[in-house]
């Protein structure tokens, strides 16, 4: 997040001596012009979203709780790394805030159908996750 929110900040976001309404008042005699130049309206609508993803990562970061466990946990819950057997073999999950998730990286977010079916459950306990290819069964091997 630290590295996304630099990256918006420095290419993203124009100086502050550079912002719309200057360039705006700056080029008042092109402003017909520059309304109907769909470049225009394309650089504005960039700013915008930029200005709202800066936003929101600042507001991410700002509220953040760093999650540590130092004892192994009997239930699963948020920052746990889990060892399921499936129908397809054994699988590893890290149970994640939903804005950490990444399934390629087998970071399931805990508000996903899959996270929510493990959370507070212990080491043995079946699982059953409803997901487009059928009902999924897990069996919980491990929790750290």
């Amino acid at each position: 997040l630290f590295y996304q929110l630099k990256i918006l900040l420095i290419m993203a976001r124009p100086p502050k001596n550079q912002d719309v309404n200057t360039v705006n008042s700056k080029l008042s005699s092109l402003d017909k012009y520059l309304k109907e130049n769909s470049e225009y309206h394309e650089a504005k609508n960039d700013m915008a979203f930029n200005e709202s993803k800066i936003l929101e990562l600042e507001d991410l970061i700002r509220n953040a709780e760093i999650i540590t466990t130092t004892t192994q946990s009997q239930f699963v819950s948020l920052g746990s790394h889990i060892k399921v057997q499936g129908a397809k073999g054994e699988r590893e999950f890290y149970i994640v805030g939903a804005s950490e998730a990444n399934p390629a990286e087998s970071k399931i977010s805990d508000e996903s159908p899959l996270g929510s079916a493990f959370m507070h459950r212990s080491v043995g306990e079946a699982v059953e996750v409803e997901t487009p290819a059928g009902i999924q069964k897990y069996t919980i091997l491990s929790i750290q």
